[in-house]
């Protein structure tokens, strides 16, 4: 199986120049930051990586196409702000969590992106990525595992193939999101139609180690 998205990847790569500059994909991007970090790094691993005490985890909303690149959480990771008043607690790690619903101009056609979210989330140690994610918020997943919606949105699409001229379209408000129990550019240019399936690919890999282990 890791071997075929390998190839996938490098089909892709090696044909990104000649891919359309009018179209991308929009999908969740996940975006880690380890203890100490204060920049985004986007994840190729999928939230399958064992997560520690003072990391901070981001998801958004986000299109890429062959000229335009994926953009990580509009806030950067700050552990001490997000779970600086929160005590350590034996057998748990205390992640911050930041979830970016996007920008209103790659919403699907009749939703609303809703209102950004972030907050200290405290799993048992051995935790993953996943597991912090679904701890606070509700996630869609579709038969092949692949992540296609955090707290109901987008309702229904999975990594959808988008006209990126929708970019220059006005920004819808956002609305509210409930929790459970809530601009910097993530790559370079070149290959972003490959990181995209990459970005896809993520959750479909996370979600079958979960089920192996």
């Amino acid at each position: 199986m890791f071997k075929k998205f390998f190839f996938i990847l490098i089909f892709l790569t090696l044909s990104a120049p000649n891919a359309s500059a009018e179209t991308g994909y929009r999908y969740w991007g996940y975006f880690q930051a380890t203890s100490g970090a204060s920049s985004w790094t986007a994840a190729m691993t999928g939230p399958s990586v064992e997560v520690k005490d003072g990391d901070v985890e981001g998801w958004t909303f986000t299109a890429s196409g062959a000229d335009i690149p994926a953009i990580s959480p509009m806030m950067d990771p700050n552990f001490a702000e997000l779970c600086g008043e929160t005590s350590e607690v034996s057998g748990k790690v205390r992640v911050g969590l930041v979830v970016d619903f996007g920008a209103g101009e790659i919403a699907p056609v009749g939703e609303t992106p809703r209102e950004f979210f972030s907050d200290c989330v405290i799993v048992p140690e051995g935790s993953v990525g996943l597991d912090v994610l679904e701890a606070v918020l509700d996630i869609r997943v579709a038969d092949s595992g692949l992540i296609c919606g955090i707290a109901g949105y987008p309702a229904q699409e999975c990594g959808a193939e988008i006209d990126m001229a929708l970019l220059a379209a006005p920004v819808t408000d956002a609305a509210p999101v409930t929790q459970e129990g809530p601009q910097s550019s993530a790559t370079n240019s070149p290959a972003l139609l490959a990181l995209a399936v990459i970005a896809l690919l993520v959750g479909l890999v996370a979600v079958r180690r979960r089920k192996k282990s």
